[in-house]
């Protein structure tokens, strides 16, 4: 990898939803890291018609389940 390429390469950046109890979409992320707080999903896309919906179940890529 040269130096230039180094220092322009951009983070992977990928995409999560907050699940709640019932397992219904409160929040859509796009992020470098996966997020610290609460039970997030990692998906394929992001959808804003699954918030307060639940997710389908063909949209999950791995689950993160973070503590509070």
């Amino acid at each position: 990898m040269s130096l230039l390429t180094a220092l322009f390469r951009r983070p992977v950046c990928r995409h999560y939803a907050l699940l709640d109890e019932a397992q219904c979409c409160r929040m859509l992320l796009t992020a470098a890291e996966p997020p610290q707080n609460g039970h997030w999903v990692q998906v394929d896309e992001l959808r804003l018609s699954w918030i307060g919906r639940p997710l389908p179940q063909q949209a999950r890529q791995d689950e993160i389940s973070l503590s509070h």
